[in-house]
């Protein structure tokens, strides 16, 4: 992936300016880039293209708005996906659900595994879900849920799936460790490597044995969750990911970073940058 394409998406067109991005490649856009408590920027939202078919990758509570100022409706996207269920990465999926529904009449492709299929709409979904006016809802009534294969149980599990042209690896993360160190979670969550070329790990703590369970060969690009302030808890700080080697950390742009942004200084200490919003990366 090259450097920042300095595109801003259109506040009356966004979709419509990445799909023909797109057509030249891979094209990758954030309609936020703040951490679940950041007021300067929306949560961490991704937006994928490839030859203009849309991915969607977390919807946070505020991001249907965000879009809509962007000219962009959150049944518009061709597939979706969702990292793990904190509100800052689901919190807009209930509203996408029943709008698409009762508004749009068609259901949004959803790509999830059998556990976590299970995992959101039995904990996070059925409450505001499920109930119908003549007896109840099922997942597979509101969404068409596209379930990727698994391809590999250890060291981390991974899972696969291809949409429009585009090789999506889902790999385990650990954002909540529950084993009592950083090698296991019984909490779902999991990142992405798009078309073996950017990786983007959603919410993770400081992992880097990732970098050894992925192939990183033709990894170009990697967006990074960052927590700014000490201790990290349930994300990798900032002065963890300066531990990385140096050709490693030129390739991370952070993500999911608080409103403490302006006292750092990511190239200066060898990192890409911040990612910022609205911005096209091709």
């Amino acid at each position: 992936m090259k450097a920042i394409k300095n595109i801003h998406a259109s506040t009356t067109d966004g979709l419509q300016r990445l799909r023909e991005a797109s057509q030249s490649g891979l094209a990758l856009c954030f309609a936020g880039v703040g951490s679940a408590f950041a007021r300067q920027n929306d949560p961490t939202s991704l937006i994928v293209a490839k030859d203009g078919v849309t991915l969607l990758v977390d919807m946070g509570t505020t991001i249907p708005r965000v879009l809509a100022t962007h000219g962009i409706g959150i049944g518009e996207f061709d597939y979706y996906h969702f990292t793990h269920s904190h509100a800052d990465h689901i919190g807009g999926l209930e509203e996408l659900l029943l709008f698409s529904h009762y508004v749009l009449k068609k259901a949004p492709r959803i790509i999830a595994s059998e556990e976590y299929k299970n995992i959101l709409w039995n904990q996070s979904l059925r409450g505001g879900c499920e109930y119908r006016e003549n007896g109840v809802f099922q997942f597979e009534d509101l969404a068409e849920i596209i379930m990727p294969e698994q391809t590999a149980t250890s060291p981390r599990e991974l899972f696969e799936v291809e949409i429009g042209g585009m090789r999506l690896i889902l790999f385990r993360t650990v954002h909540i460790p529950t084993e009592g160190d950083n090698s296991g979670s019984k909490f779902w969550s999991t990142g992405l490597l798009i078309d073996g070329r950017v990786l983007f790990t959603a919410d993770t703590r400081f992992d880097p044995l990732i970098f050894e369970h992925l192939s990183m060969d033709k990894v170009e690009t990697i967006f990074h969750d960052c927590q700014l302030h000490e201790p990290n808890v349930v994300h990798a700080s900032y002065s963890q990911l300066m531990t990385l080697d140096e050709t490693l950390r030129s390739k991370i742009y952070l993500t999911h970073y608080g409103d403490a942004f302006q006292v750092f200084d990511p190239p200066a200490d060898g990192f890409a940058g911040f990612a910022q919003p609205w911005v096209i990366y091709q």
